[in-house]
């Protein structure tokens, strides 16, 4: 309304900004508290020479991470609250079965995305440089960092992404604009990263397709297991390239070839896998009959 030569927003208008910036601080945290506890407790044991540490300490610090913030322990004034935000724990038969499809599909969809992207773009290996801390990491504890870390990277960013941002915001916009806010807030908080501007848009249909699945199976537990796979894979092979480096020109200098054709078509299958068994995970999540309760 009008007050003299002034324009004042709705309450309602700032009603919404305050659930965003609410939503987003608060998720923002909830994930950063997980991912450096992770990161110093890995740097701690690298610098004193006792990497299996952190490996030993990791598992009891993602309980108490996943106990805390799904509200079973501690502060029971707000255990209710960080329950409805960590979304539902306890899985009928059906959405396990349905929610893990859709995991494993959207780990294909993103790799083969990448895949494809980097045949239509030049790769650019300088984004892609293995960090020097590898170095300090002993042959036979690679791969467990790399599970580790990628186990980190799936519970705490789908608890502060999937979880306390986009559930509120879920509540006062609706999914899609939800999922589409939070995307683009994952987004942001990946700006710091070396490879985000090669893989802004395969990173942002990630962020999509992982709000879906916790919005289809209304669980976290979908996404954390599809967003682990795929750090697994991209920590072995994209960040740390233990599996090799990739070395596939653009078809600007190779022309139309297999490998393109076969990652290409295998993005477009499974994308549309993924809708239709998303649709069906979202209808067996709310069956009243076959849903489990907390």
């Amino acid at each position: 309304m009008r007050q003299g030569t002034l324009i004042v927003p709705s309450a309602g208008l700032w009603n919404g900004v305050a659930v965003v910036v609410r939503a987003a601080v608060i998720g923002l945290i909830v994930m950063v508290v997980g991912v450096q506890s992770w990161n110093a407790l890995a740097m701690i044991g690298l610098e004193k020479g006792a990497p299996w540490v952190p490996l030993l300490v990791a598992p009891a610090l993602l309980a108490a991470y996943g106990l805390f913030f799904s509200g079973r322990i501690l502060w029971a004034s707000t255990k209710s609250a960080r329950r409805e935000n960590f979304r539902e724990t306890r899985l009928s038969l059906a959405t396990w079965v349905w929610g893990l499809a859709g995991a494993m599909l959207f780990v294909v969809v993103f790799q083969s995305a990448v895949f494809t992207l980097f045949r239509l773009f030049p790769y650019p290996a300088e984004q892609f440089v293995p960090p020097k801390y590898l170095t300090a990491i002993p042959a036979p504890l690679l791969w467990p960092f790399v599970v580790m870390a990628s186990l980190v990277a799936g519970i705490c960013e789908e608890t502060g992404f999937r979880g306390y941002m986009q559930r509120p915001l879920e509540t006062r916009f609706g999914p899609v604009a939800a999922i589409s806010i939070t995307s683009l807030l994952f987004i942001a908080a990946h700006l710091n990263q070396a490879w985000i501007g090669a893989l802004f848009v395969p990173g942002l249909l990630a962020s999509i397709l992982l709000g879906v699945l916790a919005y289809a199976s209304r669980s976290l537990i979908p996404s954390m297991v599809g967003h682990a796979v795929m750090d697994v894979f991209n920590f072995g092979y994209w960040w740390w390239q233990l599996l090799g480096t990739y070395d596939r020109r653009p078809l600007s200098k190779t022309g139309m070839d297999l490998d393109f054709v076969a990652w290409s078509s295998t993005l477009a299958v499974s994308l549309a896998l993924f809708s239709v068994v998303t649709k069906r995970l979202w209808r067996v999540s709310r069956e009243p009959s076959v849903r489990a309760t907390d």
